[in-house]
């Protein structure tokens, strides 16, 4: 197969049922950058899709060389990350082409019109869509791909993914959910009464349950009052119970944009970049609006209380719908992680360790968040995750699973008689962890 570099892509800017030229990226291999130019007709009916580094302005518009390999953060947001990443490589590797040669536009051609929020590329790889509608299926070609077989129909898991993000692998399907019926969704336009969902599958290190665990997450979080889009267990044939969860980029209207903080602000999320403190600022920034500051104030006091620390930069991220306007996205990627070196990615007031009520009232103040607000989502999510295990028998996650990290959230459990001297406060959150979850727990 001889492999030619993309050297152009058009970009479509694909919002709510409306298709339009956004522009022209073009790859520099002298400089090893991009270069961005805005169709001059998406100039007169301006949207600002990246308010910070992607100004409305005539001309071509290069790219940093850093973080982002000399991409723009807005088009590095659409990139492949982890199992994507991976499953791009090795059909590429099948197919006789040196993955390492390929430049970010040839992995933006590849995810073409599939990738998260609005944006489309073109042109786009050819690809060979094959492969059963089976989610049992599904886990053995994952299992087969982390096992580096030659079996794996990586071809068809390529197409699946749809060019998402993140380390755990996904693949996208048309759910039916009222007859819990489902296809694999390429991208096209689904029969009536599909919706566009996503389901992930264990990577080798979760733990055996992880899709349960994430479920009884999800449960949580709806108690504590975060926004979240609907989510459910997929029970397979083979006994195999997967995460999925409607993605919220997509509606009845069609797509919205979608940017992660790490793009919006050039913020590399494999790195501790971001605090909260700047989190809370940047949804000040982007919505104008202080009820979504205090959702982001709400997403970081269930992270703190229900100990996921992989909250980087690309697990925060800001929805736009043909109105132009921005608001935070619902929560997503909530599970246990112990986080890199056992702390935060996002630090809370400059504490990544064992962040507390003093630290979280500081990041409040700091966004002007009145302390009654903020005790009030403090309480109202200590208390949905000191019922912990009501969701975690709900999802059906193993007592013993649900006990270990009932230990790590609320700690030890008093007595009936002592039970009125319990003091649910979370103050100190220094919850000694028991061995087989000290491991770095990653997970997207």
């Amino acid at each position: 197969m001889k492999f030619r570099p993309i050297r152009k892509v058009k970009v479509i800017l694909d919002l709510e049922g409306s298709q339009r030229d956004l522009g022209t990226l073009a790859w520099s291999s002298e400089e090893r950058r991009a270069y961005f130019e805005y169709a001059a007709e998406f100039i007169t009916e301006p949207l600002l899709i990246s308010p910070f580094h992607l100004g409305l302005k005539g001309g071509l518009l290069p790219a940093q060389h850093e973080p982002f390999n000399g991409l723009h953060g807005l088009f590095n947001d659409s990139l492949p990350d982890g199992w994507g990443r991976l499953l791009l490589d090795r059909c590429l590797q099948k197919a006789g082409v040196d993955y390492h040669t390929l430049t970010a536009l040839d992995r933006l051609s590849a995810v073409g019109t599939s990738g998260m929020g609005a944006l489309a590329f073109v042109p786009e790889l050819p690809d060979d869509k094959h492969g059963a509608g089976d989610l049992d299926w599904f886990v053995e070609q994952v299992k087969l791909v982390q096992k580096e077989m030659d079996t794996a129909e990586i071809d068809a898991l390529q197409g699946a993914q749809g060019g998402s993000a993140g380390a755990r692998p996904k693949i996208m399907i048309g759910l039916n959910p009222d007859q819990n019926t489902f296809v694999i969704d390429y991208g096209h336009q689904l029969k009536l009464g599909l919706e566009r969902w996503m389901v992930k599958s264990r990577s080798s290190d979760d733990p055996i349950d992880i899709g349960v665990e994430e479920q009884a997450y999800a449960l949580m979080a709806r108690a504590a009052g975060l926004e979240m889009a609907d989510t459910r267990v997929l029970q397979t044939k083979k006994g195999n119970r997967l995460f999925a969860t409607k993605r919220f980029d997509r509606t009845s209207h069609g797509r919205l944009h979608m940017h992660t903080a790490s793009g919006l602000l050039y913020a590399d999320h494999r790195q501790a970049s971001l605090d909260y403190g700047s989190l809370h600022k940047l949804t000040y920034m982007m919505t104008r609006d202080s009820a979504e500051v205090l959702r982001m104030f709400g997403h970081m006091v269930f992270n703190v209380y229900a100990r996921n620390r992989d909250d980087h930069s690309k697990n925060h991220s800001f929805l736009m719908g043909s109105d132009g306007r921005w608001k935070l996205s619902p929560a997503y990627d909530l599970t246990f992680s112990a986080g890199p070196g056992g702390q935060h990615s996002a630090s809370i007031a400059g504490e990544g360790l064992n962040p507390g009520r003093q630290h979280l009232l500081a990041v409040a103040n700091g966004a002007s968040i009145s302390e009654q607000e903020a005790l009030n989502v403090i309480e109202r999510i200590r208390s949905a995750v000191d019922r912990w295990p009501l969701f975690a028998d709900e999802a059906g996650l193993s007592r013993a699973r649900t006990n270990e990290l009932d230990l790590i959230l609320n700690g030890r459990r008093p007595q009936p008689e002592q039970a009125k001297h319990h003091d649910t406060s979370g103050d100190n959150l220094a919850v000694s962890e028991p061995v087989s979850t000290r491991k770095k727990t990653r997970k997207r």
